[in-house]
């Protein structure tokens, strides 16, 4: 079942993704920061990781609030929604990087002599974050992976204890992300904008969705007969914008560079827009057709020859 109401929130906050880091590129006040500084002090992309945090945790307690989860399978379900996209999306990255780079240095391996044994790890891991790398060299917005999947390996703690006592797990949550704001926020014990990626200091954004779908329990918004073709322009989009959430970041160098070559601004963005769309499609496409049911087809056989023996 699909939700008009929180696919359209999806689209509103990759539109305001996008044109934070437009605004960023094309020094353009519609990037700049706003809030509270030291605490909660971001753009309007900012503003969007934030939606994208609470409609996780709202879709996630509507396909799984009141039922036994089993774990393995619940995070391998998550790996296989997060991982795939975020592997194609590092490859052509990585594709995108060189070939902006490569006229610089001349030789394909100047690029990469300075990555180590670490960088394919975290890589592959998504956990530059944690490290203090932000996102990598590849894939800016990477520190996203590490922080959603310690969302998803908290989910069923969270979702049990805000089904047993909604108002005070919500508000001890709450208490937890405050005092982990002012503190990181304060006193800078962690590397490279830990507000954004430190798990504690999100973790009620991704909490609150889950209140909010047992607060709200059974009121949503269908999708309707009469505005079938909206409705489908809003699910792709939706569909589309975690994909474009991570590439997108490498291809805003394109604007500048096409406007130094003579072409108009608004052209330039556009372009910049539709190779993003371009690009996040075909990840879309490809991730659509790998074998995922198979894949956990097999991890329930393994689960349940574990459970006999």
């Amino acid at each position: 079942m699909r939700f008009i109401g929180l696919d359209f929130a999806r689209c509103v906050a990759i539109a305001l993704l996008l044109l934070a880091h437009i605004g960023q590129e094309i020094r353009n006040p519609i990037g700049d920061f706003f809030g509270v500084p030291y605490f909660y002090y971001v753009s309007l992309g900012g503003l969007a990781v934030t939606v994208f945090l609470i409609l996780s945790g709202a879709v996630l307690e509507l396909k799984y609030g009141g039922l036994k989860i089993r774990y393995l399978q619940f995070i391998s379900k998550r790996c296989l929604r997060i991982y795939p996209v975020y592997y194609l999306s590092l490859l052509l990255s990585t594709m995108i990087y060189f070939i902006r780079f490569y006229p610089d240095t001349g030789h394909f391996w100047a690029i990469f002599s300075k990555l180590g044994i670490i960088d394919l790890i975290l890589s592959i891991t998504g956990g530059y974050a944690f490290v203090g790398g932000w996102g990598g060299p590849f894939v800016a917005n990477s520190w996203f992976i590490a922080l959603i999947m310690t969302m998803y390996i908290l989910f069923p703690f969270l979702s049990r204890e805000i089904n047993k006592r909604p108002f005070v797990s919500i508000s001890f949550l709450f208490l937890i992300s405050f005092m982990s704001r002012l503190i990181v926020g304060k006193y800078g014990i962690l590397p490279n904008r830990p507000l954004d990626w430190f798990p504690l200091c999100r973790i009620f954004e991704f909490s609150l969705g889950i209140y909010l779908s047992i607060a709200l329990h059974g009121i949503s918004i269908n999708y309707s007969k009469s505005s079938k073709h909206l409705a489908s322009f809003i699910s792709f989009i939706s569909e589309i914008s975690f994909p474009l959430f991570l590439i997108h970041y490498s291809l805003l160098f394109l604007i500048n560079s096409l406007i130094r070559r003579g072409v108009n601004q608004l052209l330039a963005i556009c372009l910049f827009i539709l190779i993003s769309f371009a690009l996040s499609w075909i990840i879309l496409v490809i991730d659509n057709r790998l074998p995922k049911s198979y894949i956990l087809k097999k991890i329930d056989a393994i689960c349940t020859m574990k459970n006999h023996n």
